[in-house]
């Protein structure tokens, strides 16, 4: 009970200053500063219909939103792929293939494979951090078989 009485008299005594403060500081004023904070107050109040309106809208999304969360709609899933695995017959190797040759009904092997060029050695360049001269010199190139 004591705190609702000092609320209210806390209430009371900001509301008694700040009448007070008005009365002052509108003796003081001229009319024309006058108009200009009567405008400002005007423009205030008639912007809180359309703030009451944009949270009203706002709210009313809000609790759509909520309620398709709280709902969701799913599709059915659709099943999953089968999976399966053919593995290969074996073979002995790879086989060459026959090629149409020069004499008449004659067939040959072609080359299974092209032929491979020389073995290029690789180089390795270490970039950066501490001692990267010693890493590069202290690494030998592949060499060729």
């Amino acid at each position: 009970m004591k705190a609702l009485t000092l609320r209210v008299l806390t209430l009371l005594a900001f509301l008694a200053f700040g009448i007070t403060l008005a009365i002052v500081i509108g003796q003081r004023m001229s009319s024309e500063a006058m108009a200009v904070l009567m405008g400002v107050v005007a423009g205030v109040a008639a912007s809180i219909p359309t703030s009451l309106l944009v949270v009203w809208i706002a709210s009313r999304s809000l609790e759509k939103s909520l309620e398709a969360v709280a709902h969701p709609v799913t599709a059915p899933q659709p099943e999953p792929a089968r999976v399966i695995v053919v593995q290969p017959a074996a073979t002995p190797g790879p086989q060459p293939a026959l090629v149409a040759g020069g004499a008449p009904g004659g067939w040959y092997p072609a080359a299974a494979y092209p032929a491979q060029g020389p073995m290029v050695p690789r180089k390795f360049t270490v970039i950066g951090g501490a001692g990267a001269l010693e890493e590069t010199l202290s690494m030998q190139p592949l060499e060729a078989e």
